[in-house]
């Protein structure tokens, strides 16, 4: 049940001009009164909620903070309920009689894996917030209980969960979708899509071929498909909805040169600031950066016996 939210801006209620008539009502103080009485019970609330759950115990402890109201509604759910384990630093929920729950070990091996690559793309050593993790077997599944349905699953950056469809036939996006949330907790939150969902997939790091971001960017300039670079930047939601897989894959092949080339510190500066200051961060246009970047993947080798057809209608697994 969510909590019941009381008005508490008694100085918003002073300032509003369309409620000056109201000022001379008898029952005007009382009401003052009263939304005064809201916020300082909130305040109180709130100041005891952050005693109860800071931790202040050792460092190394993996803390699971509370859900959030919205998350609480997916993984509490009476109706679709739900199990749970923990490992390592993920709460994992899933149904008893799931393709998740037949097949916990290797789940606990992809996390395993995921975990430190995500951390080293970072460049941090380690995190120690406990991530809600629920995982389900199907996008029609993901949809009844989220209302939501990508393909292979999403993050919720703020929240500290994240929910994955996990099934036999697709590879599961464990990788690309904590970058999400590690990423905007330890790098700061960015308004850029282009390098969001770039960083995501060259921490994934896997799409078919040998090489495979830079070999398919490759492909995509020499067949004439890579999107312009203003349009990634600009319009990146848009370039995706009607060219997915180029999008996303120009967008990692982008981040990778940036990240590889030009180092972390500069990528971290470019993800809080974004592509408006690139001048600044990196000494040079963004025009010379499409021309510098074109140049680099030109010289890649294509990947062998290339099924443009395949990736693009079923991405990278």
């Amino acid at each position: 049940m969510m909590a019941r939210q009381e008005f508490t801006l008694a100085d918003t209620l002073r300032q509003d001009a369309q409620l000056q008539p109201l000022h001379a009502d008898a029952r005007w103080p009382a009401l003052l009164i009263h939304v005064e009485r809201n916020a300082t019970r909130q305040t109180r609330l709130a100041q005891l909620y952050r005693e109860r759950t800071t931790f202040t115990g050792p460092a190394e402890e993996i803390v699971f903070t509370p859900p959030q109201a919205y998350v609480r509604q997916f993984i509490y759910n009476d109706t679709l309920a739900l199990t749970s384990i923990n490992y390592a630093n993920f709460r994992l929920f899933f149904r008893g009689n799931s393709y998740t729950a037949a097949h916990l070990p290797e789940l606990k091996t992809e996390l395993a894996t995921a975990w430190p690559r995500i951390l080293s793309v970072l460049q941090v050593s380690a995190y120690h917030k406990g991530v809600y993790l629920t995982l389900v077997d199907s996008k029609q599944e993901l949809k009844e209980l989220t209302g939501l349905s990508p393909a292979g699953g999403f993050a919720l950056v703020g929240q500290d969960a994240i929910f994955l469809v996990n099934t036999p036939t697709r590879r599961l996006q464990a990788r690309h979708e904590v970058f999400h949330l590690l990423a905007n907790e330890v790098w700061g939150v960015t308004q850029s899509r282009l390098l969001n969902e770039g960083g995501a997939v060259y921490c994934d790091n896997e799409c078919w071929y040998e090489n495979a971001i830079y070999s398919i960017n490759a492909y995509l300039l020499q067949t004439g498909k890579l999107l312009p670079l203003a349009r990634l930047i600009n319009d990146f939601d848009n370039a995706a909805r009607t060219e997915q897989v180029a999008a996303y894959l120009q967008s990692a092949g982008l981040f990778k040169y940036l990240y590889e080339q030009y180092g972390v510190e500069k990528m971290k500066r470019l993800w809080l600031e974004g592509f408006e200051k690139f001048p600044v961060i990196y000494g040079f246009p963004v025009s010379r950066l499409e021309k510098e970047w074109k140049a680099y993947i030109r010289k890649i080798a294509l990947p062998k016996h290339m099924d443009w057809t395949k990736v693009s209608q079923q991405g990278c697994g």
